[in-house]
């Protein structure tokens, strides 16, 4: 048995012997253009097309580019022309007279605002700001949409988020007025946006996108003081994150320091302002520390507040108010899709593939929830109501990511179960994407269209026409004080 078992064993190395001297001759065969009757030529495969990043770039940039300059021109379409309401008349005169504004004084916003009342040569100077919030706007949706084809490389789903958001009817009424609001959504856009450029760069690399990530930080607190809870979630994600790889040293940190405080320096404006003394239209004197530290804390509206001693409804009603305003506003689609986003980022976290994206929904579960315990106002007032649903907007911001990674989810599977269908999912997804867009336009349209809204500018006119020359007027309530 022995015997017999070598004895195959031995024919078997032959044979494999023989196979390849077969090979090599072959090879040699097509090496120096012989033939022979045991030289077949192997049929060659398809040459490998690899994608080129310039061209990828390109494409990248023309339809993120193209997208925002449509959202931008539907903005301008639709701006205020003159003065409209609430404190939109404030922040432009505070800018016009380089003045300082109500607390806590958004100097960021007054010395942008003022220099594009002092360069644009269109339009009167309520229309010069307005045209400065519509591009910060348009410009927070270009960030958004940049974040989600980050996220997803998808740009269906960075066009479906974009629109969904940009196209909001509070997005987009906010963003035909000179508000603080389109720069707080340009902030958080930002924001994301280096939270995931720091999470898919390279490990040598990170420290850098920190410390940029901190300065934008700091900068951004001297804007609207609610993204602060955002700022210490990233904040703290990110110094896990440098700890988990080593990375967070006592040099590092002493930058990141840095970083954030020379973000904070606009506010050196506020104590130059009121020792300037020149503007007419001003609020408080913040030439003393404490005079400083009482404007930027909000103490005369309540620091955690929305206003002083006011009663507010109960925090159901207020997480009511936004369920509903949700689901209006994102035309019952882009909480759907949320809520698919929700899912994969907790999935993703699990999986360690990254945790930006469950980071983004801590951040608007944690500023839903305190925000609905901290806003003291009734919502059964028509004007309260108006008042706390603009605060809404920072969650809309994140909302409107979930939702593009839920909806890159659900095409990614669909064409993964359907590969033959695969070239018609993908123009399938732009069809929606699109669609979704334009039903947000027309929807919309109509309420949010400004451009021709001369109601308070009218209003202050006629109040001035209908006293004498050189009289002194009291006014009590922001609609005739801050329009006339």
């Amino acid at each position: 048995m022995g015997s017999k078992k070598r004895k195959e064993t031995h024919k078997k190395e032959k044979e494999e012997s023989k196979k390849a001297t077969k090979d090599f001759k072959n090879t040699e065969g097509e090496k120096g253009g012989r033939s022979g009757k045991n030289n077949v030529k192997p049929v060659e495969a398809a040459p490998r097309v690899r994608a080129d990043p310039d061209t990828d770039q390109r494409s990248e940039f023309t339809i993120i580019t193209a997208c925002g300059t449509l959202i931008w021109v539907v903005y301008l379409y639709t701006l205020h022309p003159s003065l409209p309401g609430g404190d939109s008349g404030e922040l432009i005169v505070a800018a016009h007279e380089l003045g300082v504004p109500h607390p806590p004084g958004y100097p960021l916003f007054t010395m942008i605002s003022k220099l594009a009342i002092s360069l644009l040569p269109v339009g009167n100077v309520a229309y010069r700001a307005h045209i400065l919030n519509a591009s910060v706007a348009a410009a927070a949706a270009v960030l958004l949409q940049l974040t989600v084809f980050r996220l997803t490389r998808s740009h269906p789903a960075a066009i479906l988020s974009a629109g969904l958001f940009a196209l909001s009817p509070l997005t987009w009424s906010w963003a035909t007025t000179a508000e603080v609001f389109s720069l707080n959504n340009f902030f958080i856009a930002l924001l994301m946006l280096l939270s995931v450029q720091f999470e898919q760069s390279p490990v040598q690399l990170k420290p850098k996108v920190a410390v940029v990530g901190a300065f934008v930080c700091g900068l951004s607190l001297c804007n609207q003081h609610t993204i602060a809870v955002y700022v210490m979630l990233i904040v703290f994600w990110v110094m896990y994150s440098l700890a988990s790889y080593k990375l967070l040293s006592l040099i590092l940190c002493v930058k990141l320091g840095v970083g954030f405080l020379l973000g904070l320096l606009p506010y050196i404006y506020l104590p130059l302002s009121a020792y300037w003394n020149t503007a007419r239209y001003t609020w408080g004197d913040q030439r003393t520390w404490g005079g400083f530290v009482r404007h930027l804390l909000r103490q005369e509206y309540g620091t955690f507040d929305l206003g002083k001693d006011q009663v507010g409804s109960d925090m159901y009603t207020f997480l009511s108010f936004y369920l509903d305003h949700t689901i209006t506003s994102f035309l019952y689609i882009g909480p759907t899709l949320a809520l698919v986003g929700i899912v994969v980022s907790f999935k993703r976290a699990w999986k360690n593939e990254g945790g930006s994206v469950l980071t983004f929904f801590l951040m608007s579960l944690c500023y839903t929830l305190f925000f609905a315990w901290r806003a003291n106002l009734n919502l059964a007032n028509p004007l309260f109501k108006g008042v706390v649903e603009r605060f809404w907007l920072q969650t809309d911001v994140v909302l409107a990511v979930l939702a593009g990674v839920g909806f890159n989810t659900i095409t990614s599977y669909l064409s993964s179960k359907l590969p033959p269908m695969n070239t018609v999912s993908t123009s399938g997804a732009f069809i929606i994407s699109i669609a979704v867009a334009l039903t947000q336009l027309q929807v919309n349209f109509h309420q949010c269209n400004q451009s021709g809204n001369h109601v308070v500018h009218d209003f202050a006119l006629n109040v001035l026409s209908s006293f004498p020359q050189n009289s002194v007027i009291f006014l009590k309530g922001d609609l005739p004080s801050i329009s006339i």
